[in-house]
């Protein structure tokens, strides 16, 4: 995975927990406990999970290709 594309995932994820921050002065129920737990909690540690998935893939890719020239 490119670092530009690494940074791009980083910076989405935490402009949405951000984004997640002030909706939460707003929203203060029940619901948005509900959902800031089973959604909002998991996103970094899935995010960081996303980056390495996609970069074992990257280095899969080069190597076939690398492998078929």
């Amino acid at each position: 995975m490119s670092a530009a594309a690494a940074a791009n995932l980083e910076s989405a994820t935490r402009d949405l927990l951000l984004a997640w921050e002030r909706s939460r002065e707003q929203w203060r129920d029940a619901k948005a406990q509900q959902f800031g737990h089973s959604f909002i909690e998991p996103l970094p540690e899935l995010a960081i999970q996303a980056r390495d998935a996609i970069g074992h893939l990257d280095s899969l890719l080069r190597k076939i290709k690398h492998d078929c020239e």
